[in-house]
């Protein structure tokens, strides 16, 4: 990435790119399909840290304290879950801090806006009850954009 060629620079930053996005898109799809995040999934995202390693990058980890504090408040086990505080820690080592943060915002961004369209859909539709909406999609297509934000020079 600009400014922070890392340890393994060059072709290895490629690797992490194609196996950052193909793992992003498991995940997706997983979660989709079945409403889980395997654990696998999240190493496989947090080992690729290694590929560009920067120490400063270590602090991306902390990417995941807000998504613990609303998993640990939620009643019933209704919300956010282990899956996705796992996933935004995982994303936070590749990403660094910064653009985790950024990945976080553009996620959760069109998360709302498309539970509220599903939520308003459903009321049209005369439905009441609540479904439930997989966050890592949208935790995945953040971090993808704050990825090439990266890569281009926009977030430190």
């Amino acid at each position: 990435m600009p400014g922070n060629p890392g340890i393994l620079a060059g072709g290895w930053q490629t690797l992490q790119t194609v196996l950052f996005f193909f793992l992003l898109s498991a995940v997706s799809v997983w979660d989709i399909r079945f409403r889980i995040i395997p654990d696998r999934l999240q190493i496989g995202i947090a080992l690729l840290m290694l590929l560009d390693f920067s120490p400063g990058n270590l602090f991306g980890i902390l990417a995941l304290l807000p998504y613990l504090a609303v998993a640990l408040c939620a009643d019933g086990g209704e919300g956010i879950g282990g899956g996705d505080v796992k996933l935004a820690g995982a994303i936070g080592l590749v990403l660094g801090l910064p653009a985790s943060l950024t990945a976080s915002v553009i996620g959760l961004s069109g998360f709302v806006i498309f539970g509220l369209a599903c939520r308003w859909r459903r009321k049209r539709q005369g439905k009441e009850e609540k479904a439930a909406l997989p966050l890592g999609p949208f935790l995945g297509a953040g971090a993808a954009c704050a990825y090439l934000m990266k890569m281009g020079g926009w977030i430190v």
